[in-house]
């Protein structure tokens, strides 16, 4: 079941980067995105492999298997980040604040992959065996699994909540945000399990969700823009003028200002009463202004 949910998620990200190419609205997070998909290949493949090999293809497996598992994880956590600030008209505070969470993100990632490296590589005796290889995960090594893992989707659903609590938004936006707040949760849902499964040493069942949660993060990862493609769709069927089949996934803010317009004291002081009413307010009319990001 969960090669199936790999395959499907592959695809999905396949044409999630076919279409960002060809909309030419390829950014950072279609990258991650793309990251995220290589390493779901490697992973795939590597967990297959691994289920038939033994000896020397058996330990290669292990190890890819090893690293690219959370690299799919936590390049989806960053394809996520970066597309809030797509989406979101935001302040340049508010995209230096996500810029320092993708640079904390990455150090985190960095950080558990060096222990796994300095844990599987400087004792090889777990090398020796006819049965399968395997070696579990310290406890120190799984609690900061686990922190991690927790902290990053905390953030990743808090912003979004943040940013719709705060932030004066079209519905369109507010949908999209609550579509990676709802995607956060089922990813942190499964890595919370997970972590359970390894401090409880449940063998079988950690193998299973750790295929589950690969393959649920690149569904989750490609959520945003096929819901997005979806709106479009619908929406151009639809009977609806008001909708332009330009309409993109962009956060469009639409703001009141005024016009400054100078006035002429000594005209305006001349003529009746009404007449000067009359100029007077027609200096200080404003109009609405939309800007797009």
């Amino acid at each position: 079941v969960s090669s199936v949910f790999m395959v499907l998620g592959l695809v999905l990200t396949i044409f999630r980067l076919a279409y960002r190419i060809w909309l030419g609205r390829f950014w950072v997070e279609d990258a991650w995105a793309g990251v995220a998909f290589l390493c779901g290949v490697a992973a795939f493949t590597s967990c297959w492999t691994y289920t038939k090999a033994v000896g020397e293809k058996g330990i290669i497996s292990f190890w890819v298997y090893s690293f690219t598992f959370p690299s799919v994880v936590w390049a989806v956590r960053q394809s996520i980040l970066f597309s809030i600030v797509r989406i979101v008209y935001t302040t340049q505070h508010l995209r230096r604040l996500i810029f320092c969470l993708a640079g904390l993100f990455l150090g985190l990632w960095a950080g558990l992959v060096a222990q796994k490296a300095w844990h599987y590589g400087h004792n090889t005796c777990w090398y020796q065996t006819t049965r399968k290889v395997h070696i579990l995960m310290t406890q120190p090594m799984i609690m900061f699994e686990l922190i991690t893992d927790c902290l990053s989707d905390t953030i990743l659903i808090i912003l979004p909540l943040r940013l719709l609590w705060s932030l004066r938004l079209p519905k369109r936006q507010k949908r999209m945000i609550l579509a990676i707040f709802s995607s956060s949760i089922i990813v942190t849902i499964i890595s919370i399990f997970r972590g359970v499964c390894q401090i409880s040493k449940y063998i079988t069942v950690l193998a299973l969700m750790t295929d589950f949660e690969t393959a649920l993060s690149l569904l989750v990862c490609n959520l945003l823009v096929i819901v997005t493609l979806l709106y479009r769709i619908i929406s151009s069927a639809g009977a609806d003028d008001s909708i332009s089949i330009d309409d993109d996934d962009y956060t469009t803010r639409i703001t009141t200002g005024g016009v400054f317009t100078t006035v002429d004291l000594d005209n305006a002081e001349s003529g009746s009463g009404e007449q000067r009413s009359s100029r007077i307010q027609s200096t200080l009319q404003g109009e609405k202004t939309v800007n797009t990001v």
